[in-house]
């Protein structure tokens, strides 16, 4: 026996071995054995001895013996990724586990080194191993006690330029076993490495068959039906094509890179062909059409092709045969006999399948099996599934539960972030609208009682999504449910619902006696005392898996008689009423144990025992309504009664039965109002929710029952409110900035104010603007009302949107009292020629104001040029508009008044136009038209007398004695007896008054006004006074005119007359001018 152990530093001489005595081949250990071996190219024991010695083994134990070959450049060197060193595998330095280079090393069934029963460093002659193999002179193959209940099989076929490579494998030894397979692609002839003197190893690594992510073996569940895994190589991963391609695979109970140890529990390689062996070559199912998958009504292709891929010719005969596959059921679709196969030959079979009936589900697939009975020896590859997708509509993504797991244990319940997503590409997710249902993944009956979706989404764009939460009854199935919802597909079909499959698992459940708040619950029944009575069990016990009549139910209750599965009714008697201290009946319960087989439960079932006679009730469905709903009941359905005897009473007998509520348990929730034999009931508030029991009594003459009615009263999510208390009138002024704190005036009736998320929004950008979570501020640069949107919404989705106005202010307008209301009032006593005014300003509105100025100011319409301006100080303060010119108020004057005010909010408000007063000419009243003014006239009905000097009552005219008030007799003379001196004297009197008059207007008009400088408060001058006094800018900015120089009289009158309008004392200070300007001023 040779090994070696250091690097040669030259080639030795290489003797060829002497002959040996033939020998017979190693005895069978009964059971496949796993050899694994490390050489080397340069190694002389090593293509002297034991690579002969594997191959003589495995030539006369071709269907017990598998082995490998690692084969480095060097034995000088073996851990190299040529001998398959490489991670994640390390084999060689797995098994050569001490670092040490030598070679040859063979180890048994995962020996240790250094182990002699099953590992040996060297060899020598052509047989080495023999004794190994077969366990005998004191070595052993180490392979695991249990390997006779293992079976493999590695089947590798070419597919274009890859091989195709599957292994199989079964565990017979009863329940299951957890592996790992340990698998290679090897040359049969190592062609890429031979050795030095010209041979050829056999079996030489090339490539490790790992899992998808090559982080180590493929792991399998065996049992008695055979498993597979399959792999796709490139046919050039070894020399020699696939002919040359030698699969090699093994199971250990597990694996490790590392020095552990594991048990190897099986082998086989590709080469093992049993002698007989028909196999399905390959098995399709595909849609008529072309289409990728089928909806209902389509037609499916099925084509298989079976192949002799053993050694021998078969004959044997058998059946091939199609079937549909729904769960543990198949269903044969079509069949045919199996011909005489030559090695190698193969025979096809087609039939087709009607979809029709077929339920279409979401990413679903209908399943089909394809199964030859024929006499070969692996029955593993009889059977193959072939499947067809199904075209569904789009589905929803699978709901993420709290971000952890999607089981619902039994009373739980499972929140969902739901988002939909299209399942073709066809449509979007803007283009969807979702409803969510609930089915067992077993079952067709679909339920939306169970889950709870807003109406609207939350989030955008990709955020945008469904809350849903699923609450399963107590009697719910357990398993897999799945969820569908209504969109469109690709095939421009309309499909009512989506169907995402396995969407969540409640966890398995027990039989359960119902309870008033279970759907399906019938009611508590109602027997008859001293009666046997038979009482369906329909809605009182429920098993969500196993159906009713499957049941057991038992009791040691001496009121149980007997239970009856078929019917699914149980017999009873009851020897007693059993009443309250007010003689009400009280329900009583019998304890019943319930099994379906495998598990059991107990509970406790309640019956209404009458006395026999009395009226009796049916149970009464729970009534479910919404928050703010309501329902009306009737009851006589309900209710049924006997006389004495037992015997029916009419249906008017029972129309007469007295019904009334006996209690409303727990109150404050509905309001039950009954009207004959109904029920109405209504919710007391919008908000309030919760399960109640109604206690309704029926009364006949002589006895009454009661009987138990249950309302769920069901939570619908209410969205946020918003209190514009103190936002209605809110007033801001341009650029003020105002603070808005939402969660001041946000409130959720039904949720946590901390919840609602707010947003403000104005139309004008940048005018309101976050400052902190739901705190906002607004400001305005433009005057005028502006619209400002409250959005609101809570974590369930719902959103409520609010509007209110702030009205932005620069200055308030006030308007004058001019006759038809207004917010000033001016009074003033005169504007005649000659006056000077008394004017009072007054404010008839509610507004209190800190500061009030009242502009008054003097303009003379003629000249167009202002003269006088004063301000005074507040309302209702009475004050003289004082003329510049002291005689006071001159013709074509006119006076203006304006107000500017700030109120305590610091609103300005002023006047919108100046108040107007024109001067006028007074009002001389001359009643007998004599010419002398009535309050001058002492007769000013008597246009013959004005006079009255001795105030006798006798005019002048006609009194003879007129200074003398004895005497007063009338001359009698008419004028023209008057003495001519007398009528001198009257006209000299006139000529002496007229020149008097004369002398009183030369000295008016020479008079001089005090000099006054306005520049200081001539509107021009005042920036706010061109909008208070009407944009007259142009007006206003003229310079004040002094007061026309005096002169002795005015300039002659022209022909025409004093110009229209004009006096004697204007046209003494104007006409020259009117006269220079042609006419005009």
């Amino acid at each position: 026996m040779g090994s070696f152990v250091e690097p040669f530093s030259e080639e030795p001489e290489i003797t060829p071995l002497a002959d040996e005595p033939a020998v017979l081949d190693a005895p069978s250990p009964g059971h496949v054995v796993l050899a694994e071996y490390i050489g080397g190219q340069n190694c002389p024991p090593c293509y002297g001895s034991a690579s002969p010695s594997l191959k003589n083994l495995k030539n006369a134990n071709s269907d017990e013996f598998v082995y490998i070959s690692y084969i480095p450049a060097s034995y000088g060197n073996i851990y190299t990724s040529q001998a398959g060193n490489v991670a994640p595998m390390n084999r060689v330095s797995h098994l050569s586990s001490d670092g040490a280079n030598s070679a040859p090393q063979i180890y048994f069934g995962e020996c240790a080194k250094g182990t002699s029963s099953c590992y040996q460093g060297g060899s020598g002659g052509t047989n080495a191993y023999d004794n190994f193999f077969s366990g005998s002179g004191g070595k052993s193959n180490n392979m695991h006690s249990t390997v006779s209940d293992y079976s493999m099989t590695i089947s590798q076929t070419q597919n274009g330029n890859n091989a195709v490579i599957t292994v199989e494998a079964a565990y017979t030894g009863g329940g299951t076993s957890d592996v790992r397979v340990i698998a290679a692609v090897t040359e049969d002839i190592c062609n890429s490495y031979p050795y030095a003197d010209g041979s050829k190893p056999g079996h030489c690594w090339k490539k490790w068959l790992n899992d998808g992510s090559n982080s180590g073996p493929i792991s399998m569940t065996l049992s008695s039906s055979p498993t597979s895994h399959t792999w796709t190589v490139p046919v050039s991963t070894v020399n020699g094509g696939m002919s040359n391609m030698m699969t090699v695979a093994w199971l250990q109970n597990d694996w490790s890179s590392g020095s552990a140890r594991y048990n190897v529990l099986s082998a086989t390689d590709s080469s093992m062909v049993p002698p007989i062996d028909v196999s399905i070559d390959s098995f399709t199912a595909v849609s008529s059409a072309g289409h990728a998958g089928i909806i209902a009504g389509d037609m499916v292709d099925l084509s298989l092709s079976i192949k002799n891929i053993g050694a021998d010719v078969y004959a044997d005969g058998g059946t091939i045969e199609v079937f549909k596959v729904d769960g543990m059921t198949e269903t044969s679709i079509g069949s045919t006999s199996v011909n005489n196969l030559a090695v190698q030959a193969t025979q096809t079979f087609s039939t087709t399948w009607d979809s029709t009936g077929e339920t279409i589900e979401n990413n679903g697939e209908t399943r089909f099996r394809a199964r030859i009975t024929v006499t070969d020896s692996i029955g593993s590859n009889n059977v193959r599934d072939g499947t067809v997708n199904h075209d569904a509509p789009p589905t929803s993504v699978r709901p993420q539960a709290d971000g952890s797991s999607t089981t619902i244990p039994r009373g739980g319940s499972l929140g969902f972030d739901m988002t939909a997503l299209p399942n073709d590409s066809v449509d979007t997710l803007d283009s969807m609208t979702p409803e969510l249902e609930v089915k067992h993944s077993t079952q067709n009956s679909w339920d939306a009682s169970w889950v709870s979706i807003p109406t609207n989404t939350i989030g955008q764009g990709e955020n945008q999504r469904y809350v849903a939460t699923v609450v399963p009854p107590v009697s719910a199935g357990s398993g897999d449910y799945d969820i569908r919802s209504r969109w469109t597909d690709s095939r421009v079909q309309v499909s009512d619902w989506l169907v995402t499959e396995d969407a969540f698992t409640l966890l398995n459940g027990l039989p359960t006696v119902l309870s008033p708040t279970d759907a399906g619950y019938a009611g508590v029944p109602t027997v008859k005392v001293d009666t046997l009575e038979t009482v369906s069990m329909v809605g009182l016990i429920a098993d969500a898996e196993t159906p009713l009549d499957q049941l057991t139910v038992t009791s040691n209750s001496p009121n149980f008689v007997s239970w009856n599965a078929a019917a699914m009714t149980m017999d009873v008697q009851f020897s007693a009423v059993d009443r309250d201290a007010q003689n009400n009946i009280r329900n009583q319960g019998i304890q019943v144990t319930m099994s379906d087989g495998e598990d059991q439960n107990d509970g406790t079932i309640f019956f209404s025992v009458i006395p026999n006679g009395a009226p009796s009730w049916s149970p009464i469905p729970t009534q479910t309504i919404s928050e703010g709903g309501s329902v009306a009941v009737a009851l006589t359905q309900y209710l049924s009664d006997t006389d004495n005897n037992g015997q029916d009473v009419s249906e008017n007998e029972l129309a007469s039965l007295d019904i009334h509520v006996v209690s409303v348990t727990p109150a404050g929730i509905v309001e039950v109002i009954r009207t004959g034999q109904t029920v109405n009931i209504d919710t007391l508030d919008d908000d309030v929710t919760g399960t109640v029991e109604v206690v309704l009594r029926s009364s006949d003459e002589s006895q009454s029952t009661d009987t138990t009615l249950t309302v769920i009263v069901q939570n619908i999510n209410d969205a946020p409110r918003f209190d514009m208390t103190g936002l209605e009138d809110l007033r801001l002024k341009i650029g003020e900035s105002y603070t808005l704190d939402t969660s001041l005036h946000a409130t959720d009736v039904d949720g946590d104010d901390e919840d609602i998320f707010a947003q403000l929004t104005s139309s004008e950008p940048g005018a309101v603007n976050p400052i902190a979570i739901g705190v906002y501020t607004m400001s305005w640069l433009t005057e005028g009302p502006k619209l400002v949107q409250v959005s609101l919404s809570d974590p369930s989705g719902a959103v409520s949107q609010f509007t209110f106005t702030v009205n932005v202010i620069g200055d308030v307008i006030m308007t004058w009292d001019e006759g038809n209301g207004g917010d000033l009032v001016l009074e003033y006593d005169t504007v005649d020629y000659e006056t000077t005014p008394k004017v009072t300003v007054s404010y008839t509105g509610t507004e209190t104001f800190t500061t009030v100025d009242v502009t008054w100011q003097i303009c003379n319409t003629i000249t167009g040029m202002c003269h006088t301006i004063d301000t005074v100080q507040g309302f209702d303060q009475e004050f003289q508009v004082i003329s510049v010119y002291p005689e006071g108020l001159r013709a074509g004057d006119e006076i203006k008044v304006d107000v500017l005010a700030t109120d305590t909010d610091g609103f300005d408000y002023k006047s919108v136009k100046s108040f107007s007063l024109l001067s006028s000419e007074p009002q001389v009243m001359d009643s007998d038209g004599d010419g002398v003014p009535d309050s001058d006239d002492a007769f000013p009905e008597d246009p013959t007398e004005t006079l009255d000097t001795d105030g006798d009552g006798v005019g002048d005219n006609k009194d003879a004695f007129p200074e003398d008030p004895s005497k007063s007799e009338a001359t009698g003379l008419s004028t023209s007896d008057f003495p001519l001196i007398q009528i001198l004297g009257i006209v000299a009197l006139f000529l002496i008054a007229g020149v008097g008059l004369s002398l009183l207007f030369v000295a008016r008009k020479n008079r001089v006004p005090a000099a006054v400088d306005w520049s200081q408060t001539m509107p021009a001058a005042d920036y706010s006074a061109n909008s208070m006094y009407g944009g007259a800018e142009h007006l206003f900015q003229q310079p004040v005119a002094p007061a026309p120089a005096p002169v002795q009289q005015g300039p002659p009158l022209p022909a025409s007359g004093l110009p229209p309008g004009w006096t004697m004392e204007q046209w003494s200070y104007y006409g020259q001018q009117w006269l220079d300007n042609g006419g005009k001023l």
